[in-house]
């Protein structure tokens, strides 16, 4: 069973239209999250299984993020990488080829962190774009994280919105071709998370792996990567990092004012369901 694009999503940053040129291969695997929830961490966890950590000039040329209007890949590009290919995306699932046969991981992450974590983001990458003498116009963003944040929960602005990505794959959890994870336990509990994605993808798994994806996917080992240029731009002065920061979650809690946060909590009620909304916020549900 094939169901292609019975939701067209196109924005600034993305065009769904671009997954018509991807010739499904039955070993195919999706990482997908909405945005600042652990994409990079989890593409890196599924290389080391994959591929045994092997060495590459760039993530985005070994799992290429499809559906960008700035850095998709050509179709010759996504056709010449080998089997099993990881594919990374920030669509809704019905924006989606869905195949039976593809393996599609989503990560989740509460509402709060990923709102603090995009801000943050946003705020290095105009800094830089700025300092390269480029435009930053897919990065503007009000200064004040008050001001952005009350933009944000209502509509995801300047991005996408965050409830309905959710939302969608939350319903599409049953299938067996998709494993849920969420972003406190791969920080948390990354050894048994991982060997949860290690046996939905049907890698060999012993302690070994383990303690090599583990060590492979350390904060620190990530950095290394992203200041080396091989998660973004490379730039040998770089002291920020745009994709990986702290990779920690509960610092929402010193920026979010009381009337913020009973916002979030009468947007949660209203935008996803109960078992949802526990799944997401699991260190203090209910809100």
């Amino acid at each position: 069973m094939v169901e292609l694009f019975s939701q067209c999503m196109s924005d600034p940053l993305r065009d769904s239209s671009r997954w018509n040129a991807v010739k499904a291969r039955s070993d195919d695997i999706i990482i997908a999250t909405c945005y600042k929830a652990g994409t990079t961490l989890v593409q890196q966890i599924v290389h080391v299984l994959l591929n045994g950590g092997k060495e590459f000039d760039a993530m985005r040329s070994v799992s290429p993020w499809i559906e960008s209007r700035l850095h998709g890949p050509s179709p010759s590009v996504v056709e010449a990488l080998p089997s099993p290919r990881f594919l990374k995306t920030h669509l809704h699932p019905k924006a989606l080829p869905w195949h039976t046969h593809w393996k599609y991981i989503y990560i989740g992450r509460d509402g709060r962190d990923v709102g603090l974590s995009l801000y943050n983001h946003i705020r290095v990458m105009a800094e830089e774009a700025l300092a390269m003498g480029e435009q930053a116009t897919h990065h503007a963003i009000p200064v004040e994280f008050a001001v952005f944040w009350d933009q944000w929960v209502e509509t995801g602005k300047p991005r996408w919105d965050f409830w309905e990505n959710v939302a969608g794959w939350w319903q599409v959890r049953h299938h067996p071709n998709v494993l849920l994870l969420h972003y406190a336990d791969l920080v948390n509990h990354k050894p048994q998370t991982v060997e949860r994605i290690a046996h939905f993808l049907g890698c060999q798994w012993n302690e070994e792996i383990c303690q090599q994806v583990c060590e492979q996917s350390s904060l620190d080992y990530m950095r290394q990567l992203e200041l080396a240029g091989k998660l973004g731009s490379p730039d040998k002065h770089k002291k920020k990092t745009g994709l990986v920061n702290r990779g920690g979650n509960g610092r929402w809690k010193d920026r979010l004012t009381q009337r913020q946060l009973a916002r979030y909590q009468d947007i949660v009620a209203q935008r996803l369901e109960s078992e949802c909304a526990e799944w997401l916020h699991p260190d203090d549900f209910p809100l």
